[in-house]
């Protein structure tokens, strides 16, 4: 499979709801799922955050999970780098109510699966981190 290849539109979901969680907690940010695998290339607008799937989503009897990888970009040497622990209530793990808007209906999980890599820290040019996440979707 070449490296560009685009995802088909089921394993979109995750990367499309966690998008939505990730405006409502960064305003400022330009977030947007992102559908092609491979090189992110890096955005007109900064800050921003690209999510895509890493791997097919699984999906059963309401529930979807799968993995993900979060791309942040930010002016400067300093990576925007979002923790999905300061996302989720710490007792039960869902995804705290205040970023679920618009998604009535829906209960989300969130969760490291491997160490962010960093790159680019070089003061003229834009900063990435790549974050690669764990997410559970009950419907």
């Amino acid at each position: 499979m070449p490296r560009t290849r685009t995802y088909p539109e089921p394993d979109m979901i995750l990367p499309t709801l966690v998008s939505q969680v990730l405006a409502s907690a960064y305003p400022g940010a330009d977030v947007q799922p992102s559908a092609i695998r491979g090189m992110t290339h890096t955005p007109e607008v900064l800050p921003a955050v690209r999510l895509r799937p890493r791997g097919n989503a699984w999906s059963a009897d309401g529930r979807m999970t799968g993995r993900l990888v979060v791309v942040t970009f930010i002016e400067g040497s300093t990576p925007m780098v979002i923790d999905p622990m300061s996302l989720v209530d710490p007792t039960t793990g869902d995804v705290l109510p205040r970023y679920m808007a618009g998604l009535d209906g829906v209960s989300m999980k969130l969760r490291t699966v491997s160490r962010k890599r960093i790159g680019n820290k070089v003061d003229h040019l834009p900063t990435y981190a790549a974050h690669y996440w764990g997410c559970a979707v009950t419907l």
